[in-house]
Protein backbone atom coordinates (compact mmCIF):
# COMPACT_ATOMS: atom_id res chain seq x y z
CA UNK A 1 0.00 0.00 0.00
CA UNK A 2 1.54 3.08 -1.14
CA UNK A 3 -1.00 5.80 0.29
CA UNK A 4 -1.00 7.55 3.67
CA UNK A 5 -4.14 6.22 5.18
CA UNK A 6 -5.55 7.21 8.61
CA UNK A 7 -9.35 7.21 9.77
CA UNK A 8 -11.00 9.45 11.87
CA UNK A 9 -13.63 7.93 14.18
CA UNK A 10 -15.66 8.84 17.29
CA UNK A 11 -16.72 6.29 20.05
CA UNK A 12 -20.28 6.20 19.52
CA UNK A 13 -20.76 6.84 15.67
CA UNK A 14 -22.64 3.69 14.15
CA UNK A 15 -20.90 4.13 10.69
CA UNK A 16 -17.88 4.26 12.07
CA UNK A 17 -18.24 0.95 13.62
CA UNK A 18 -19.61 -0.10 10.00
CA UNK A 19 -16.09 0.86 8.67
CA UNK A 20 -13.86 -0.58 11.51
CA UNK A 21 -15.92 -4.15 11.62
CA UNK A 22 -15.15 -4.21 7.87
CA UNK A 23 -11.45 -3.52 8.57
CA UNK A 24 -11.69 -6.50 11.48
CA UNK A 25 -12.86 -9.21 9.50
CA UNK A 26 -9.89 -7.83 6.70
CA UNK A 27 -7.39 -7.76 8.93
CA UNK A 28 -7.08 -4.12 7.67
CA UNK A 29 -4.84 -1.86 10.49
CA UNK A 30 -5.00 1.78 9.85
CA UNK A 31 -4.12 4.54 12.33
CA UNK A 32 -7.09 5.65 13.57
CA UNK A 33 -7.49 9.21 15.22
CA UNK A 34 -10.37 9.40 17.88
CA UNK A 35 -11.82 12.83 17.84
CA UNK A 36 -13.59 11.72 21.41
CA UNK A 37 -10.33 11.24 22.80
CA UNK A 38 -8.11 13.97 21.85
CA UNK A 39 -8.85 17.94 20.47
CA UNK A 40 -5.97 18.01 18.30
CA UNK A 41 -7.49 15.02 16.22
CA UNK A 42 -10.99 16.69 16.10
CA UNK A 43 -9.42 20.08 15.55
CA UNK A 44 -7.30 18.91 12.32
CA UNK A 45 -10.27 17.02 11.01
CA UNK A 46 -12.08 20.42 10.73
CA UNK A 47 -9.25 22.17 9.39
CA UNK A 48 -7.81 19.76 6.81
CA UNK A 49 -11.18 17.84 5.97
CA UNK A 50 -13.42 20.82 6.19
CA UNK A 51 -16.14 19.24 8.12
CA UNK A 52 -17.01 17.81 11.29
CA UNK A 53 -18.27 14.64 10.11
CA UNK A 54 -16.91 10.61 10.87
CA UNK A 55 -15.96 8.44 9.67
CA UNK A 56 -13.23 10.26 7.72
CA UNK A 57 -10.70 8.03 5.96
CA UNK A 58 -7.70 10.59 4.92
CA UNK A 59 -5.89 9.52 1.67
CA UNK A 60 -2.56 11.27 1.45
CA UNK A 61 -3.81 14.51 3.42
CA UNK A 62 -7.33 14.17 1.10
CA UNK A 63 -11.02 13.35 3.18
CA UNK A 64 -13.11 10.55 2.38
CA UNK A 65 -15.98 10.55 3.73
CA UNK A 66 -19.21 8.42 4.21
CA UNK A 67 -18.65 4.56 5.44
CA UNK A 68 -19.91 3.10 2.01
CA UNK A 69 -17.56 5.04 0.19
CA UNK A 70 -14.52 4.38 2.77
CA UNK A 71 -15.36 0.59 2.85
CA UNK A 72 -15.35 0.92 -0.99
CA UNK A 73 -12.05 2.46 -1.36
CA UNK A 74 -10.62 -0.10 0.88
CA UNK A 75 -12.02 -2.89 -1.33
CA UNK A 76 -10.37 -1.87 -3.95
CA UNK A 77 -7.03 -0.02 -2.91
CA UNK A 78 -6.41 -1.99 0.43
CA UNK A 79 -7.77 -5.32 1.04
CA UNK A 80 -5.64 -8.27 -0.90
CA UNK A 81 -6.64 -10.89 -2.69
CA UNK A 82 -10.79 -10.85 -3.16
CA UNK A 83 -12.59 -8.55 -1.09
CA UNK A 84 -14.50 -9.85 1.86
CA UNK A 85 -17.90 -8.77 2.67
CA UNK A 86 -19.48 -7.44 5.74
CA UNK A 87 -21.16 -9.98 7.51
CA UNK A 88 -24.98 -9.37 7.04
CA UNK A 89 -25.25 -9.21 10.87
CA UNK A 90 -22.11 -7.22 11.89
CA UNK A 91 -22.88 -3.75 10.40
CA UNK A 92 -26.30 -2.47 9.76
CA UNK A 93 -27.68 -0.97 7.05
CA UNK A 94 -27.49 2.73 6.79
CA UNK A 95 -29.09 5.23 4.40
CA UNK A 96 -26.79 6.58 1.88
CA UNK A 97 -25.52 9.71 3.22
CA UNK A 98 -26.30 9.48 6.75
CA UNK A 99 -23.75 10.10 8.45
CA UNK A 100 -22.58 11.16 12.48
CA UNK A 101 -21.30 14.89 13.40
CA UNK A 102 -18.64 15.48 16.41
CA UNK A 103 -21.37 17.04 18.29
CA UNK A 104 -22.95 13.88 18.84
CA UNK A 105 -25.95 14.20 16.53
CA UNK A 106 -26.14 11.38 13.36
CA UNK A 107 -28.41 12.49 10.04
CA UNK A 108 -30.21 9.38 8.65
Amino acid sequence: MSQNLELYIKNSCPFCHKVLSFMEENDITLPLHNIDESDEDREHLIEVGGKRQVPCLFIDGKALYESGDIIDYLKEHVVEGEAAEPAEDSAPEMPEGAHCTIGGGCTF
